[in-house]
């Protein structure tokens, strides 16, 4: 997909979001919320398909469709549990991949623009990705609500004042990332071959590639 510049996209920084833009941690993120279960001892087994749903959805949501059994005590320890699981699998780089494109993409996007992550994941799931992808230099900055509380809109404004940008814009692959591009006042495109669906957008991708035909990069 090629655009005219006339109508291209002027950006100085691009915000990815991760599950099902940049990689696919099914895999290990299943694994780790099993081996939570089974240390608390849980009969409920996890599907790929279970986490598939919830990526992208804040913490509490999360633990309200998957455990809304458990008592908020229990469902912390869950919580934590699982986002220790899980990371101690995905940073060894086992348990996920990146998306067929993302790795060409990103080598390219590097010199042009500055990159940065807004994902709504706790504490030590970027990281995770980072080690596990060898792709913490290629990002300049990055936030979650694990670190903030802060819902997508609103990490999303943080990552833009603090870094100074003006013409942001925001990828990703769900409704969630949609929201959290408009609360920002960003143009929003879609990563159509994702998890998720939405509802409108300014720009659809059927590849990551295609990103850098949508893009004019303001020095």
């Amino acid at each position: 997909m090629r655009r005219r510049d006339m109508d291209k996209i002027y950006t100085d920084g691009i915000l990815f979001d991760l599950d099902g833009t940049l990689w696919d941690s099914g895999e290990g993120v299943t694994e780790g919320y099993n081996l939570a279960a089974r240390r608390m001892g849980l009969s409920r087994v996890f599907t790929q398909d279970d986490l598939h749903g919830i990526m992208g959805l804040q913490a509490q949501q999360v633990l309200d469709k998957l455990v809304p059994e458990l008592s908020p005590a229990d469902q912390k320890r869950f919580q934590e549990e699982a986002c220790r699981g899980e990371c101690e699998i995905l940073c060894t780089g086992r348990g996920s991949f990146l998306l067929p494109g993302v790795r060409e993409l990103l080598d390219t996007l590097r010199p042009l623009c500055p990159l940065f992550l807004v994902s709504n994941c706790m504490d030590g799931y970027i990281e995770s990705f980072f080690e596990a992808h060898g792709l913490a230099s290629y990002f300049a900055d990055f936030e979650h609500p694990g670190h903030t509380g802060l819902s997508k809109g609103e990490n999303n404004r943080l990552v833009i004042q603090r870094n100074g940008l003006k013409n942001a814009v925001y990828v990703g692959d769900a409704q969630v990332d949609l929201e959290g591009a408009r609360t920002a006042g960003i143009p929003f495109i879609w990563a159509r071959y994702g998890f998720g669906s939405v509802t409108e957008y300014d720009a659809a991708l059927d590849d990551p590639r295609d990103l850098l035909y949508l893009l004019n990069f303001i020095s």
